[in-house]
């Protein structure tokens, strides 16, 4: 049986050039093992980042006039992982997996809106 994954972590600004060199497999060499660099071809991004995370994050306080003072110990970004098993994605196949993904997207964009 599939089980869906909802995952939240925080980070910190010290945190963001590593989690968008991992993202967007921009690294060589990777210590998690169910990375297949020859797969990533078939990755895909729903939104791509304009910038570096850490470029994107200055961007939006500058855009919308954002004040208050950041530390090093203050969480700056939130990356939320939803995703299922193996299994699942190989049954619904490729495009159906898409639409997963795209579901999920807007289901967290339109969530963001209404607070």
């Amino acid at each position: 049986m599939s089980y869906a994954i909802i995952r939240n972590t925080k980070y910190k600004r010290e945190n963001l050039k590593g989690i968008f060199r991992h993202n967007e497999r921009r690294n060589k060499n990777y210590s998690n093992d169910n990375i297949d660099k020859e797969k990533s071809y078939l990755n895909y991004s729903i939104k791509q980042p304009r910038y570096s995370y850490e470029k994107e994050f200055d961007r939006i306080r500058e855009e919308y006039n954002l004040k208050g003072q950041i530390k090093t110990v203050s969480n700056i970004a939130c990356e939320y992982i939803i995703t299922s098993d193996k299994q699942f994605f190989e049954i619904i196949g490729e495009e159906e997996t898409k639409r997963y993904f795209e579901t999920a997207y807007h289901f967290v964009f339109k969530a963001k809106q209404i607070r």
